[in-house]
């Protein structure tokens, strides 16, 4: 089952350049704009997709950054034809009626439009799947490592566990303290290996605002 993409449903600081990252696009390249496609994946919907042979991330031993809420990847299609009133980007497909033409990957248009976005993400402070050395996902962007380190060790803190320093290094402290946002959540929530080192059922446990 296909989330539908959300502006709301991204990290705030991937939503800023996300948004930046289409205004220097339109920039770069008048007569574009560019559309979310991709922003939460629930965990569900990635095994499925694994399934179907549309990743490498099966969900459940892994999981993908599109996986946990609110969200560190988005991915980012390109149009052309856009009018100078149509918008920078738009949250799903523009309406047919406006005329735009997609850019797939199939038509050849990675070294055309994704490498050079992805070129232009990096200014902004993503990292880009368009200029990943071992898979080229074109439409992909994400938050880099340390930011994501960082924002994991400021939700732990804001709920109250002591992370030490937030400096996007997971050391004793903020190891510790997922330890304890384990506990006090009971999520299974650590993980050995991936690209975070929470389970998606504690991040968003970690960024629901508490009851009183």
């Amino acid at each position: 089952m296909r989330t539908q993409p959300r502006f709301d449903d991204l990290h705030q600081w991937l939503r800023w350049r996300v948004n930046d990252l289409a205004v220097v696009h339109r920039t770069a390249n008048p007569g574009t704009s560019m559309c979310l496609i991709w922003a939460h994946r629930s965990t569900e919907g990635q095994q499925l997709a694994y399934k179907a042979g549309r990743s490498k991330i099966d969900g459940i031993r892994r999981f993908s950054l599109h996986n946990y809420l609110p969200s560190l990847a988005a991915d980012v299609w390109v149009y052309t034809n856009a009018d100078p009133d149509d918008r920078d980007i738009y949250e799903n497909r523009p309406p047919k009626s406006e005329g735009l033409r997609l850019q797939l990957l199939q038509r050849g248009s990675l070294k055309r439009w994704y490498i050079p976005m992805g070129k232009l993400a990096e200014e902004v402070g993503l990292e880009s799947g368009a200029l990943w050395r071992t898979f080229r996902d074109g439409p992909h962007v994400q938050v880099p490592k340390i930011e994501r380190m960082k924002f994991l060790q400021h939700a732990l803190a804001t709920k109250g566990f002591d992370v030490g320093p937030i400096d996007g290094i997971i050391g004793r402290k903020t190891k510790a303290a997922i330890v304890e946002a384990e506990r006090a959540s009971g999520i299974n929530g650590r993980l050995r290996r991936g690209l975070m080192p929470v389970t998606p059922s504690l991040w968003r446990w970690l960024h629901q605002e508490s009851v009183s």
